[in-house]
């Protein structure tokens, strides 16, 4: 899949402000940029309707499948973003009312909500709600104050990257990576919250390695600043890099992966595996949410429902390797993608890769923020 940052954009100012914070959602756009700065221009069409939609680019692969936007006579105007706090920050600079559909990762949706950023989606006109993974639907992160704000309609998980011509043996644990025969040959990327995914984990031994202390935080980013000072080929600023340098035959091993790194390589001519270590990992799952007063509603609903479908979701899944959430279309996958999913034992794949919050928008005393974390990653981002 291409449902993660194809063309990840340094986020050094993203990881500098709260863009996510609860201040920061309820200060409004006050001050900030127009819309047409921010690529959410909403051309006029003679007869079509411009719908604006905001996500990674790939996610796009099934909104365009199949005759849906012709058939619904949509001209569709999509806005490929460099993370989940550039698409917060674009509906905050005036992007409400103007932009009809975007996709977030599940973790950011309460403090979206509760920041008037998304309007609550009724289930009843989600068709195919109750065909989807259920341990998805039943997260409750997906809802605020007991109303829905999200779909889920993809998934995966952050997987430790290697090439097998380069290796030894397979990595068993992550700190394998720091092994003198990888020194020079590991590749980072500049994923903030994908890098707490895993290393918050790694270093604590927390299974959520996104609610940490102040001072287990500070320790998770020492660690990674010195993988990244003594063990990094390079500090990537997107996965395609990534997979560009594994194709190169620059790297060996990875400090943070996605399946869709192993398909950008083999398009390359390079075949690189992945494999969960012994402390598991990272797990996303992205959701269609629908922003605060959105142009055209009704096409946003009529957009969810074919997004979540079985064909598309075959479309994206097979196109992109990717995670699907309608069970009635798991069996329209390849084996190998049925079996690389697990879907027949997801809460066993769960226990491997876990769905993990964002950390709280105000400090209880205990667990240290979101703006404690980006306070520190950009302590790794000038490392």
């Amino acid at each position: 899949m291409t449902s993660r940052p194809t063309d990840l954009q340094a986020m050094a100012e993203l990881s500098r402000r709260s863009a996510i914070s609860r201040r920061g959602l309820m200060g409004g756009a006050a001050g900030l940029g127009a819309i047409a700065g921010l690529g959410l221009q909403t051309r006029p069409a003679a007869a079509s309707t411009t719908m604006t939609w905001m996500g990674w680019q790939g996610y796009e692969t099934p909104i365009k499948s199949g005759s849906f936007l012709a058939e619904n006579d949509i001209d569709f105007q999509p806005t490929f973003v460099a993370s989940n706090e550039e698409i917060i920050t674009k509906l905050q600079a005036g992007g409400i009312g103007k932009t009809d559909l975007i996709t977030m990762y599940f973790g950011y949706l309460p403090i979206m909500a509760e920041g008037g950023l998304l309007e609550p989606i009724d289930p009843s006109k989600v068709a195919q709600f109750g065909d989807l993974i259920p341990q998805f639907n039943a997260q409750q992160s997906i809802r605020f104050q007991d109303k829905l704000y999200g779909v889920p309609w993809n998934w995966g998980s952050l997987p430790l990257m290697y090439d097998p011509a380069a290796v030894s043996a397979v990595p068993e644990s992550w700190l394998d990576i720091k092994k003198p025969e990888y020194k020079g040959k590991v590749a980072m990327v500049d994923d903030p919250l994908g890098n707490l995914l895993v290393w918050g984990t790694v270093v604590t031994g927390k299974p959520m390695g996104t609610l940490l202390t102040r001072e287990e935080l500070a320790k998770v980013i020492d660690e990674m600043i010195d993988i990244k000072k003594n063990h990094a080929r390079a500090f990537f600023a997107t996965y395609g890099d990534m997979a560009d340098a594994f194709a190169r035959n620059e790297v060996a091993v990875s400090a943070i992966g996605w399946e869709a790194v192993a398909v950008w390589a083999k398009g390359k001519g390079k075949e690189i595996k992945y494999v969960i270590p012994k402390e598991g990992t990272g797990m996303f799952m992205d959701c269609l949410c629908i922003p605060k007063d959105a142009p055209h509603q009704d096409l946003s609903y009529k957009m969810i429902n074919h997004v979540i479908s079985p064909e598309p979701q075959k479309v994206f899944a097979t196109e992109q390797s990717a995670g699907i959430t309608n069970l009635k279309a798991v069996p329209l996958l390849p084996p190998d993608l049925v079996q690389s999913y697990n879907y027949g034992d997801i809460d066993g794949f769960m226990t491997k890769a876990r769905l993990q919050p964002v950390p709280p928008s105000e400090f209880d005393g205990t667990t240290a923020t979101y703006d404690d974390f980006l306070t520190e990653y950009a302590r790794l981002q000038k490392a």
